[in-house]
């Protein structure tokens, strides 16, 4: 798998689509929705927090990256206690290269959400993205940075939230173990399919082609992988099942055999015994005659 999947492939083509759709203005009319949402919302309750929070959407949707990050900064420092700007300045960290800044704000978000909201997992799935890049090798992990962790968690992650391709990510990469940086166990096929079938449904839900092509490429994969584990599995199996009649047809001959002797040893027994018994009761007839003859000869 690893030979078939470079390290960062994913990601390069996905920033390129990212840049083109700016460049494009393909996204401009959902941003543009979301920012005036905010201001309407901020306008209308006079809440601070969320005119602020409006300005540094703003200044993403414009591109601005190195402003919105200095945006969000503030307003974590105003409001240190609210997930959404660690996530967003995440996000903004995340587009513009800074990996290992970006991680820290992740795992802050997911620490900030209360476990088993939809926030929480969106956070971890961001999270886990940025942890298994080898520019984050170095980043300190939390104590779910373990496969059977990554198992239970990306598992939790999708039930919340089965309709993003971040989540969906997560859990196929962690199901088949590809391009890992924590100790990834023993796969079977049928975590391999089920990998597929996430990757599928990422694709599903991306917003990028080119995104989309490469989660379909690694389904395709998934699935190739998956088939080829299964006859092994097969195999193994088939090699188990005969080295077991084997050894339980040894284990029945060695049973019969030991009867056998067991039995040879009884009648051998038996016969020793009867043979003690006729000496015996051939002594006792002996001694009986003897006790006559001397009797006779006294009269």
């Amino acid at each position: 798998m690893n030979a078939h999947w470079p390290k960062h492939q994913q990601y390069h083509k996905e920033q390129k689509e990212l840049a083109k759709e700016i460049r494009e203005g393909t996204m401009s009319e959902h941003d543009r929705s979301v920012v005036e949402a905010q201001a309407r919302e901020a306008e209308r309750t006079g809440n601070e927090h969320l005119k602020r929070c409006a300005s540094a959407v703003a200044l993403s949707a414009e591109g601005d990256n190195n402003a919105a990050a200095k945006a969000w900064r503030k307003i974590i420092k105003q409001w240190p206690a609210e997930s959404a700007p660690h996530h967003n300045l995440a996000v903004v960290l995340q587009q513009s290269r800074r990996l290992v800044e970006a991680a820290p704000m992740y795992l802050k978000a997911m620490e900030l959400d209360e476990d088993g909201t939809e926030g929480w997992a969106k956070a971890a799935a961001a999270a886990f993205g940025m942890l298994n890049k080898e520019e984050c090798h170095e980043v300190p992990k939390p104590e779910w940075w373990n496969d059977e962790g990554l198992k239970a968690l990306s598992a939790q992650v999708v039930a919340l939230v089965p309709d993003q391709a971040s989540p969906c990510e997560m859990r196929a990469h962690v199901l088949v173990g590809s391009n890992s940086f924590w100790d990834v166990g023993a796969r079977t096929s049928e975590e391999t399919k089920e990998a597929a079938t996430w990757f599928r449904r990422a694709a599903m839900v991306t917003r990028t082609p080119a995104a989309k092509a490469i989660h379909e490429q690694n389904a395709d994969r998934c699935e190739g992988l998956a088939e080829r584990r299964l006859a092994e599995e097969e195999a193994e199996a088939a090699k188990a099942r005969v080295s077991r009649e084997a050894a339980e047809a040894e284990a029945a001959e060695a049973l019969k055999v030991a009867e056998a002797k067991a039995a040879a040893a009884a009648e051998e027994l038996l016969a020793e015994e009867e043979k003690e018994m006729q000496a015996a009761s051939a002594k006792a007839s002996k001694a009986k005659q003897g006790k006559g003859n001397k009797g006779k000869s006294n009269r």
